[in-house]
């Protein structure tokens, strides 16, 4: 149940000692989505539970917006299916002004221990009604993912982006179909806030 690593790309700044980085790309073969890495906190929705990074992580105090959305929706997800995505009602080292919920998706998995494709992850997301993650570039290009967010982001107003193959992706593969690049020295929030009840908040659309 635990979420899986996700590898950096080769030339990732944000890459430190402890992180893998996947250098075999001939997997990521055809079409290609880029969406951005949202500077949030990973949670995963299922029917039975809401939990951070694993089932015994408990739930922190800037979860409680999506613990309640989470209560509203649990019992429209399917069985052993598992509903990922950044957790945003804190805010971190990025401030953002226009996020269209506390909980954006990024990844749903079903009873087989796959990752839907990219627009059944979508079609899943509207009926659940969550959004989704923004979505940077579609395409078969490597380069110009990179070049995508790189028109649209910057390194102050986004931590980098993530970049997976468009169809189904089986657990096994995921080391190899899903990796990031992110900003140097991506992580700029100060460990202390996690301590505290008066924490920053982000603005919502």
């Amino acid at each position: 149940m635990k979420y899986p690593r996700t590898f950096h790309l080769p030339g990732s700044p944000g890459a430190t000692a402890d992180d893998r980085i996947q250098h075999d790309l001939s997997w990521l073969d055809g079409e290609l989505v880029v969406t951005e890495k949202m500077d949030g906190g990973n949670l995963t929705f299922t029917r039975d539970t809401m939990f951070a990074r694993s089932l015994d992580s408990g739930t922190h105090p800037w979860d409680r917006p999506a613990k309640a959305l989470w209560a509203m929706t649990a019992y429209r997800i399917p069985d052993e299916w598992r509903v990922c995505g950044e957790s945003m009602w804190a805010r971190r080292s990025v401030a953002y002004t226009d996020l269209p919920g506390v909980f954006l998706v990024f990844g749903i998995w079903d009873e087989t221990d796959t990752l839907l494709g990219w627009d059944d992850t979508v079609d899943w997301a509207r009926r659940l009604e969550l959004p989704v993650v923004p979505v940077l570039y579609r395409g078969g290009s490597l380069s110009e993912a990179r070049a995508a967010w790189a028109a649209q982001r910057t390194e102050d107003d986004s931590e980098g982006f993530v970049v997976r193959a468009t169809g189904r992706i089986p657990a096994s593969e995921f080391d190899h179909k899903v990796l990031k690049w992110v900003r140097p020295g991506h992580v700029r929030t100060p460990a202390s806030w996690r301590h505290r009840d008066d924490f920053p908040v982000n603005e919502f659309a």
